[in-house]
């Protein structure tokens, strides 16, 4: 009917809306709304009640039907009393009648018109068309786990220090001890060591690996010994002549600690981070489920856990994703670099 139409039209603009001989729909403001117990969201709305006390004609909704129409304001008043009778009939046979977007009309038992709104429908503009959504309740650390969190990794640190200096002593000690042992049961050897120092060279060595020359001795030697020491050593090669030694490097230690999917990612966009794991988890996989490949991509110095919504090589690449995650409902997104 017309007269329906025009009446959700006239809503979103008008806080009461009177059909005549019926009632008047009133849209009343709603603020937003958190339910502590379901964890649901609800944003500003106008919610729809019915007064059926207003039944003057305020010539609101004759107007409107006359302009869409073009006809005159009699013939819309006229348009709106045959509506409104079928209406009023329909519910003193003890139906209910169903308006679409605005509720249902329908006599209690002492005859009185009772009106149940259509929820769904929010006619506040300014709500931008958001709806209700319920989110999970986030899980926080109580305080007895909080202040084993932060004094377990100084107990570690500590422990984990004991251990090395112990090791650093008995690797002084030991090869000192190993050596006293050995010199003691081989005296001759340390004997002819001492007076002749080029034995203590291996005799495979050649002049393409070239031994490090050993400091004279300041001891007194004959002719003979002289010549021999001589031949046995071969003159070394200067470090200029030899920059194989001078470029050769130990490995570098390779980190095996990050997934096979994160090895080639220096650049990561976190949307949140957490003290505990599980809320971290179950934002991952929300964000999964919206199609991103996210990821727990490690903890920071203040062991919170960092949820990263996407993954990249390329700096600049990341930082323009970042900049599109920020406009589709991550404002806070930030630039993670590993690099």
């Amino acid at each position: 009917m017309i007269t329906e139409e025009l009446l959700i039209s006239l809503l979103y603009e008008h806080d009461c809306v009177i059909v005549p001989d019926l009632g008047g729909f009133i849209a009343k403001y709603t603020p937003a709304q958190i339910h502590p117990v379901l964890h649901t969201f609800s944003p500003p709305a106008r919610s729809i009640a019915f007064n059926a006390a207003l039944r003057h004609n305020d010539g609101l909704l004759a107007n409107a039907i006359a302009g869409k129409m073009g006809i005159s304001y009699n013939e819309a008043v006229d348009i709106i009393a045959r509506e409104v009778g079928d209406l009023k009939k329909n519910l003193n046979n003890n139906q209910n009648l169903h308006l679409p977007k605005i509720g249902s009309l329908f006599l209690d038992k002492e005859r009185n018109v009772q009106f149940n709104p259509d929820l769904s429908v929010n006619y506040l503009n300014d709500s931008f068309g958001l709806t209700s959504f319920t989110s999970p309740a986030i899980k926080r650390e109580a305080m007895h786990e909080k202040i084993s969190r932060k004094l377990a990794p100084r107990q570690a640190i500590k422990s984990a220090r004991l251990l090395p200096a112990t090791l650093k002593w008995a690797a002084v000690a030991l090869p000192l001890i190993g050596l006293g042992l050995w010199a003691t049961l081989n005296p001759d050897k340390i004997t002819n060591l001492y007076s002749n120092p080029a034995t203590f060279l291996p005799a495979e060595w050649t002049a393409e690996t070239p031994p490090v020359r050993l400091k004279p001795e300041t001891k007194k030697v004959n002719a003979a010994e002289l010549t021999n020491q001589e031949t046995a050593v071969e003159p070394l090669t200067s470090a200029e002549n030899n920059p194989v030694a001078e470029t050769e490097k130990a490995p570098e230690d390779v980190s095996i600690s990050a997934p096979e999917t994160e090895k080639s990612m220096t650049q990561f966009v976190i949307v949140g981070a957490f003290g505990v794991k599980e809320n971290a988890e179950n934002l991952v996989s929300d964000l999964r489920t919206r199609g991103y490949d996210s990821f727990i991509t490690g903890q920071n110095r203040k062991g919170l856990y960092m949820v990263s919504i996407l993954g990249f090589s390329d700096k600049q690449l990341a930082i323009e994703k970042m900049a599109e995650i920020r406009t589709n409902g991550y404002p806070n997104a930030w630039l993670l670099s590993k690099e």
